[in-house]
């Protein structure tokens, strides 16, 4: 698997994101994997950490709040072909996207298709749907069952409409 094949939608989201802040549309930080340093050396007034555990499992890749005060979370994919494989939502992600969702906050995973060029929102209702019914999300599924987005100028994605 290609290391880096989710750069371009990272990239893409985080200059979403800054544009949100800067307009006051909406916070939105991208989290990370809990971990800690298992060694820190202090030399000449700089710390160097080595051995870094990660401690835990990370929820999703993106929380917030918007200008109404609507909690906001969401997970990025990417994936090549016409067909999203479901198992690539771990369970713990489903099960926080589910508990936001019911307490009505904005709960969405967005796909990148790099083979088409094309980006998704799936809002929570559609992922519960489809996890019910099958094991993957074909291209025809997600143009019926989701939200096409437009890449906007300046690398601007639209995913709070």
């Amino acid at each position: 698997m290609n290391k880096n094949k989710g750069m371009l939608l990272e990239e893409i989201i985080n200059n979403t994101i800054s544009f949100l802040a800067i307009n006051n549309i909406a916070f939105i930080e991208k989290k990370l994997l809990p971990y800690k340093f298992r060694t820190i050396q202090k030399n000449q007034n700089k710390l160097k950490a080595y051995s870094v555990e990660i401690i835990g499992k990370s929820t999703v890749d993106y929380i917030g709040i918007n200008s109404r005060g609507k909690f906001i979370c969401f997970e990025a994919k990417t994936c090549e072909g016409d067909t999203f494989y479901l198992n690539q939502i771990k369970s713990h992600q489903f099960l926080y996207l589910s508990q936001i969702h019911k307490l009505q906050g904005i709960a969405f995973v967005i796909l990148y298709m790099s083979s088409y060029n094309l980006f998704f929102k799936i809002p929570f209702e559609s992922l519960e749907k489809a996890l019910e019914n099958s094991k993957s999300m074909h291209i025809n599924w997600l143009k019926e069952n989701s939200k096409a987005l437009t890449l906007e100028f300046p690398g601007y994605l639209n995913f709070l409409d």
